[in-house]
């Protein structure tokens, strides 16, 4: 099935899971935007490792005029906002410029009771094996998000979103989501799981992902000339209440069944690809291994850093060629190093400071950063940090908190697509023309337009009429602030993590004090 937003035709499991730039990611910066120029869309998969741009495995890609979204139940879109160790699929002109972006979350669903094994750092959901990573030299750190700082936060029965790499277990014998973001959700529109079917009974009308039994006799299929077969990835969608335990067998009543692997009969131009995830089934005989359900062929691939082993595992980021089978014969593979020099391995952010405790506490992108290791009177000469005060930080995740620990900071100018953050008082509401007045708390007024890739959180364009929202976005050339993201932070749906170190959610306990209190 081809992906709507992308024009350059792939099999499904390309568009799940190929990478598909130009230049690799090196340890130079691996911005897109040295790849070479291409004419066709092309498309970009991985773990969300920045802001500036959006940074997918430490490959810069412009989003600002992207639209961003995640895929329903129905097969509908919903426009919604990216976050810190997100999975995705980036569809770009293969010169750095995004136009569509896609969450894909490994899991989402209700935490199981009896699974949590805080020892091991894992749980189960929806019959998926979870485990939280803390340690980064086997792959990206976690991230916590929806009101979690650390796996101690996770309760039975929480509702949550996990997106990570899939990776096999031999001594389990089964998939593993190793996580790269678990966040807690207040309410989800449908228990969602993605994995390869196997014993797959087409009389039954059911198959296995992992600990989980689908019954697709009442789903729709997508595409709907598709044909299940064993060893496909699919993503499966259910309500809530159609996920039981019935004879000792938890099962799930699916609604909808999408093939997103290799066996569709799709057109595929196979072209320079780059794909990061997990190694999984690595056989050096066979010079082989997969990465989310996708077979990469090593065969002559250069592999760095030098001396580097694979294995079952790693964390890598394969650049080659994609077959019409969906397979990559890769030409380069970079293995993920715990050093935040590592493009690989560090977080980068690009933005004004949106809020600002002191010189060495805040926050950038929606990000808190924690920059007391910075020496500012080198990093930013002449410059007191403020409100507004453009930064490029380099960082590393931390464990047991949602900050950031900034190991290099500089400060620069804006640019064309530089995000802001502005917060005041929505009036003067044109829903024809999708423009409103917004006024600060100093009384200065900003121009704002909002358009269909615009992000509504806890208010709605027919509800901004005097309401106190927060605004993402960027300035165009006219002074206009063109939104990515419109937000009330007074309701619960309109808050986000590091509105809790600016003061503007006042319903959580976390801030810079305790932070400082617990971390320094």
């Amino acid at each position: 099935m081809t992906n709507p937003i992308v024009t350059h035709t792939l099999t499904g499991a390309a568009l799940l899971s190929a990478l598909v730039l130009a230049a690799c990611g090196g340890g130079s910066g691996g911005s897109a935007s040295t790849a070479a120029s291409s004419s066709v869309a092309q498309t970009a998969s991985g773990t969300v490792t920045g802001f500036g741009s959006v940074y997918v495995d430490g490959v810069e890609i412009e989003d600002a005029r992207a639209t961003t979204r995640v895929e329903n139940a129905d097969g509908s879109y919903s426009a919604t906002a990216l976050q810190l160790g997100q999975r995705v699929r980036v569809a770009h002109d293969g010169s750095g410029t995004a136009s569509g972006v896609t969450v894909d979350a490994a899991v989402i669903g209700a935490v199981a009771s009896g699974s949590i094994d805080t020892t091991a750092l894992t749980f189960q959901v929806a019959g998926q094996a979870v485990k939280a990573n803390t340690d980064s030299t086997l792959g990206v750190v976690t991230v916590y998000g929806g009101g979690y700082t650390a796996f101690t936060d996770i309760a039975a029965a929480d509702l949550v979103e996990v997106h990570g790499s899939v990776v096999y277990d031999s001594t389990a014998a089964t998939y593993v989501v190793q996580a790269t973001r678990i966040e807690k959700k207040s309410a989800i529109s449908a228990v969602r799981v993605m994995g390869k079917i196997a014993g797959l009974d087409t009389a039954a009308k059911t198959f296995a992902i992992n600990g989980l039994t689908v019954s697709y006799a009442s789903a729709t299929l997508a595409p709907s000339t598709a044909t299940l077969a064993n060893d496909q990835t699919v993503a499966v969608w259910g309500p809530s209440s159609a996920l039981v335990v019935s004879g000792g067998t938890l099962t799930l009543t699916a609604s909808r069944v999408k093939v997103i692997n290799s066996s569709l009969a799709d057109t595929v131009t196979s072209g320079t690809t780059q794909l990061g995830g997990l190694v999984s089934n690595y056989s050096a005989s066979a010079g082989s291994f997969e990465i989310e359900g996708v077979k990469v062929l090593v065969g002559s691939a250069t592999i760095t850093p030098t001396g580097v082993t694979l294995a079952s595992g790693a964390y890598v980021q394969v650049t080659g060629t994609v077959g019409t089978d969906g397979s990559i014969t890769a030409t380069a593979i970079r293995v993920r190093q715990a050093s935040t020099t590592d493009d690989l391995a560090r977080v980068r952010l690009t933005g004004a400071i949106e809020s600002l405790t002191d010189q060495t506490s805040f926050v950038v992108r929606g990000v808190p950063v924690d920059a007391a290791g910075i020496d500012l009177a080198t990093a930013c000469p002449g410059v007191t940090l403020a409100v507004g005060t453009v930064v490029k930080v380099t960082a590393s995740v931390q464990s047991g908190t949602d900050v950031v620990l900034a190991t290099s900071l500089a400060c620069t100018s804006a640019t064309t697509y530089t995000m802001r953050s502005t917060s005041g008082t929505a009036g003067t509401v044109d829903s024809t023309a999708k423009t409103f007045v917004l006024t600060t708390a100093s009384a200065t007024t900003q121009k704002v337009q909002w358009s269909d890739q615009t992000v509504f959180a806890g208010v709605t364009a027919a509800t901004l009429d005097g309401v106190a929202v927060v605004v993402d976005g960027y300035l165009d050339t006219s002074g206009t602030l063109i939104a990515r993201k419109i937000r009330n932070p007074a309701v619960s749906s309109g808050r986000q993590d590091s509105d809790a170190y600016s003061g503007l959610d006042t319903s959580t306990s976390r801030s810079w004090t305790q932070y400082r209190s617990s971390r320094r």
